[in-house]
Formats: C-alpha cells, sequence, structure tokens
C-alpha cells in the first residue's frame, strides 16, 4: 500500500478533491490528513469542509502539526498549505525521502523556492502542480507544436481568464498569495515555454487593479515578450470578465499555418496551406490527469511534467513582470538558476 498524506486546506478545491479522487484507487491509503493548525471556521472556509469531518470521511488519522506528519513517514504528500509556505514545506519533505506533490504554485517568488536547489533527491518525485498541463486540448497543442505541424512558432498568445481569488482571506493578502499574477504565472509562463520549446529572454508588463479593489494589487496584467529564437509572445491575465467566457485561449502563428484552441466540443481549430484540421472531441479532467502522473513519477515510470527547474523559471518570470510593472521598464531575464 502506497501511504499518502495531506497537509494544509488552503488550496480549498484542490486539497479536497485530490485526495477524494486518490483515495478511491487501489493500492492507496490515506494515512494522515493534517490541518497546520487552523482552526475549523478556516478550513471551511477554504475548503467548504471541516478537517474533522473530512478525515471522518475518507477513515483517516487526523494531526494538527506539519512536524506530525513527517514524523508519520508517508511515502508521499500533498502538499495544499498557504502558497507562501509552499517552498519551505516541500523542502522538509524532499529531505525526509516523501515524495511530494505541490498544489500550484511552487512559489510566486525565487527566493521562496531558493532553498530547494540543489536538494533534489536521487528517486525522490517532487511534482509541481499545473494543471493545465493535463488539460487535453493543450496538451494537444503541446504535441502538434513540437511535431512540427505549423513549422517554427514565431508568435504565441496566452489569454487566461479568470476572476481573482478573494474568497479566503489568505489569497487577499499578497505576502501569501502573490495575487493574481503569483498564482496564475504558472499557467502563463510555463506554457508558454513547454509548448513553443523556447523561454523568454525579456519582457515588459504592465497592470492594474480594474475589478477587484479589494485585493489592493494588480488584477489585470499584459506582457510582451522576447524568446530565445526571436519569437514573439503576448501573455494576458484578465480578472474582470463576468461573463460566461473560456478560461484560456492559445494561439501561436508559425512558419507554416496557425493552431487556435477552440473551447466547444474540438479542441483546437489548424490551418495551413493543406487546408483546416480540427482536434479531438474535448474530454478531460485535469484534477485525475494530475494525481495520475504523480502516481506514475513516484513509481519511475515518468518524469515530473512541471518540475522544479520549470517552477524556477516560472518564479524568475513572475519577479521579471513585478519588477517591470513596477519601474516601467524592459527586463532581461537571467540565465542559469
Amino acid at each position: 500500500m502506497l501511504k499518502i498524506a495531506l497537509a494544509g486546506f488552503s488550496q480549498g478545491y484542490y486539497a479536497v478533491e485530490y485526495l477524494r479522487y486518490l483515495s478511491k484507487l487501489k493500492g492507496i491509503e490515506v494515512a494522515v490528513i493534517c490541518d497546520l493548525g487552523m482552526d475549523d471556521a478556516y478550513v471551511r472556509e477554504c475548503a467548504g469542509i471541516s478537517a474533522h469531518d473530512f478525515a471522518d470521511e475518507l477513515q483517516a488519522f487526523l494531526c494538527h502539526s506539519y512536524e506530525n506528519v513527517l514524523d508519520l513517514k508517508p511515502d508521499a504528500l500533498l502538499l495544499c498549505s498557504e502558497t507562501k509556505d509552499h517552498g519551505r514545506m516541500a523542502m522538509e519533505a524532499v529531505k525526509a525521502g516523501i515524495h511530494t506533490f505541490v498544489s500550484k504554485p511552487l512559489g510566486f517568488s525565487f527566493p521562496q523556492i531558493r532553498g530547494l536547489k540543489g536538494l533534489k533527491r536521487e528517486g525522490v518525485c517532487l511534482l509541481c502542480g499545473n494543471p493545465l498541463k493535463y488539460e487535453q486540448g493543450i496538451v494537444e497543442f503541446h504535441d502538434r507544436i513540437q511535431g512540427g505541424e505549423i513549422g517554427k512558432v514565431y508568435s504565441i498568445r496566452i489569454m487566461l481568464n479568470h476572476l481573482a481569488m478573494t474568497r479566503q482571506h489568505w489569497e487577499r493578502d499578497q505576502s501569501k498569495s502573490g495575487g493574481p499574477l503569483g498564482t496564475y504565472g504558472v499557467y502563463l509562463f510555463d506554457l508558454a515555454r513547454w509548448i513553443t520549446g523556447y523561454p523568454i529572454e525579456k519582457m515588459a508588463a504592465f497592470g492594474g487593479n480594474y475589478a477587484t479593489p479589494e485585493i489592493m494589487m494588480e488584477d489585470t496584467v499584459k506582457i510582451a515578450g522576447i524568446q530565445a529564437g526571436g519569437g514573439q509572445c503576448s501573455l494576458e491575465l484578465y480578472a474582470g470578465i463576468r461573463h460566461e467566457f473560456p478560461f484560456i485561449q492559445i494561439e501561436a502563428v508559425g512558419t507554416k499555418g496557425t493552431l487556435i484552441t477552440n473551447y466547444g466540443n474540438y479542441t483546437m481549430i489548424g490551418q495551413t496551406e493543406k487546408g483546416a484540421k480540427l482536434g479531438t472531441l474535448r474530454n478531460t479532467d485535469m484534477t485525475m490527469g494530475e494525481m495520475n502522473h504523480f502516481l506514475d513519477c513516484i513509481l519511475h515510470k515518468e518524469a515530473e511534467r512541471c518540475s522544479l527547474e520549470d517552477m524556477i523559471y516560472v518564479t524568475r518570470c513572475i519577479d521579471a513582470a513585478f519588477l517591470s510593472i513596477k519601474e516601467q521598464k524592459i527586463v532581461h531575464l537571467e540565465r542559469g538558476e
């Protein structure tokens, strides 16, 4: 039996749904659930259920400190605490030899995850959350571009539509959550590099607070970047779209044609000199995808799709975007780690 632990309820839906899914699989035992000492009102605000009731539901041992979790030596851990604590807690788990999945993002600033550099242990999995890397249309988009269908990509636009997270008190604190850009930057920056294969080398960003004055930080951000190899990228985060609208839209223009996501029945529409080509019919569950991949990583069947190296790159991009917004200038990203 693979013994799984949950630490924290701050990530709300993800904390609960990840563990519920895993608990239904053969060979999995939910060994311990930890509320990290948060009171019942906090846990209910985040997850919609008390820690006690959730532990009863899954017939798991409930504890209140992270040290207790580590002392119990589970095989694997789901880390769903406040984002500011992800790096520190992941470091302690990896040092203890525990396979660790961190709900997105691992961090929203490079200093938060710096301690993980060089700490990765042989045979110990550290998988960072990015649900969109398991969304069928995004995976197909990546595979078709990497397969050369539209040639070399010289322009990619990624638009993310998500209301700013304001329901939970900790999410309204930029020092704890990173705000909308800190929370969703992993989608924009990680996907742009993963899909095209090229990192951003310089960027200009601007943003403002347009829809959620209560959070007193940027809720809408636009970024223009130049990728290695000379390609352009346009990354957009909107927190003010109130009507029904796709969560994400991606358009890539290459030397041989274009690919555009389509959130109807088909995953995308491709158009080249050979004609138009539809994607597959959409059928996806990102939560299941992340957890199945985590189990495959633990069993050494696959490498981490969103790795520490990916998150080092993402946090550097987020730091650069905030700096560009603050100083109103083009920022060149540092090379290396």
